[in-house]
């Protein structure tokens, strides 16, 4: 087996038994970086993926427009 497809097993596993990926976390991080928010694309995020305690509160202000969506 080589080293993606060990590192994908261990994705899907971990999936299955309820763990976020640390992929996830890396994803939405690189999202909150941009300058300008990309609203439908955070919105997806938040829909398909549980949100980190740490960025919870800031995304739902941003979805929400309580937060501008520029920094």
């Amino acid at each position: 087996m080589s080293e993606d497809s060990q590192r994908n097993f261990r994705s899907v596993y971990y999936e299955k038994v309820g763990f976020r990926g640390v992929e996830e976390k890396k994803s939405l991080e690189i999202l909150l970086k941009d300058d300008r928010l990309d609203i439908e694309k955070l919105c997806t995020f938040s829909q398909r993926f549980p949100l980190p305690s740490m960025y919870r509160a800031l995304v739902w202000k941003v979805l929400l427009g309580m937060k501008p969506r520029s920094w």
